[in-house]
């Protein structure tokens, strides 16, 4: 289907662009949330009409965004959870208790606007998307400590998958573009090693 895009949206197109789309995608996701119309000529002919009061809009949003951006690049945050002696959480971090944490310091932040794939397991720094706007995105770094006194961390940094809200999914798409994606596989199998009294034996025995 196509349809007439209401504010920008990664690897689909900029507020004002018709483009085409499954028709599942549009009529269940991009539409009902206020992302996109259907491309008719009635809409085409509404878009060009509220054009200059869209975009001003969008200006506005845009600044808002700056300014939650700004504030939250300003904090250090941490969060406190209990974990195994090889750095094995109890529990994870989510995005819910990014969020609060966040508010906690005085910005809201919607779990919705924090882009993270896979809870966090471990302890350890971690980069986190925040998107404040389709316009406004933010890198923030996010220690998941035993206490905030420890900083056992302060110069390892793990990383995890965070990815954009609105980042499309080429099977979304009608003219076939192809992205290329990853999977994350958060516990990779370490090597295992010998004792050095069974390595001795193998010795002996060759």
């Amino acid at each position: 289907m196509e349809i007439i895009l209401l504010q920008k949206i990664s690897k689909l197109g900029n507020m004002g662009d018709t483009v085409r789309v499954k028709q599942g995608f549009g009529r269940n996701f991009l539409i009902p949330t206020g992302k996109a119309l259907r491309a008719t000529k009635e809409n085409k002919a509404f878009f060009e009409e509220t054009k200059a009061k869209l975009l001003e809009e969008n200006k506005e949003a845009i600044e808002k965004a700056e300014k939650f951006r700004t504030e939250v690049e300003s904090l250090k945050l941490a969060v406190v959870r209990s974990a195994s002696d090889t750095g094995i959480l109890y529990g994870s971090v989510t995005t819910r208790d990014i969020s609060n944490l966040i508010s906690a310091e005085g910005v809201t932040v919607s779990r919705k606007d924090i882009a993270l794939e896979q809870p966090i397991k471990e302890l350890g720094i971690y980069d986190v998307n925040i998107i404040f706007h389709p316009e406004v995105e933010s890198k923030i770094k996010l220690r998941v400590v035993r206490s905030l006194g420890d900083n056992t961390f302060e110069t390892e940094e793990n990383s995890i998958t965070s990815k954009n809200s609105d980042e499309i999914n080429e099977s979304l798409l009608e003219d076939g573009v192809s992205f290329k994606t990853e999977e994350v596989n958060s516990e990779e199998e370490a090597p295992q090693t010998l004792p050095e009294n069974e390595l001795t034996e193998q010795r002996d025995g060759e």
